[in-house]
């Protein structure tokens, strides 16, 4: 118990400078969860712009959304990332809607968007070609701002992951140890 305490007490510090770099984003009205995103990120105002976001849920999701604007329709629903030869595929639910334009968010969860995640990071200080491949592609090179934060997100999608299970074995270990004194009282 006190190795969990301990490793937790190492842990939530970094978290919290973590999340200073985040929003945390929910609407009551709507969302049972709440997610955290970096503040780049953010769709308000980048309605044209094509591009790749991530956030984590409160419950320990981890989503990516690909972002295309367009004057044509791709579909896409496979994101192909390319960097140093080594190309990796990622396959999402796609939906488009015309309004002002041709607009399209293709969704990863999981553990899709987790692999797409380690891929950005492992390859952060290389060009990384993002290809949206539907009906038609498209290519881009992703921005080292984006690389930056979709990077940090990973790093917070593993730390809330380690958080979570040294909760769970503190609090298993405590009701060892209850059970045990319950015992000795006997």
């Amino acid at each position: 118990m006190a190795y969990t305490d301990s490793l937790l007490q190492l842990q939530l510090p970094v978290a919290d400078s973590l999340l200073k770099h985040f929003k945390y984003v929910k609407n009551e009205k709507y969302e049972d969860n709440g997610y955290y995103i970096r503040r780049e990120l953010e769709t308000s105002g980048l309605g044209q712009r094509i591009f790749l976001q991530a956030y984590v849920t409160d419950n320990f999701k981890t989503v990516v959304r690909s972002f295309y604007y367009g004057s044509r329709t791709l579909e896409h629903g496979t994101i192909e990332l390319d960097a140093d030869g080594v190309t990796n595929s990622f396959t999402g639910h796609c939906h488009v809607f015309n309004e002002e334009g041709n607009h399209e968010i293709t969704t990863l969860d999981n553990d899709q968007a987790v692999n797409l995640l380690k891929f950005v990071a492992n390859y952060a200080n290389v060009p990384i070609k993002v290809v949206l491949k539907g009906n038609k592609n498209y290519t881009y090179t992703l921005p080292d701002k984006d690389k930056a934060a979709l990077t940090e997100t990973l790093r917070l999608q593993i730390l809330m992951e380690d958080i979570k299970k040294l909760e769970a074995q503190h609090r298993q270990a405590s009701l060892q140890v209850e059970k045990y004194k319950k015992r000795l009282e006997k």
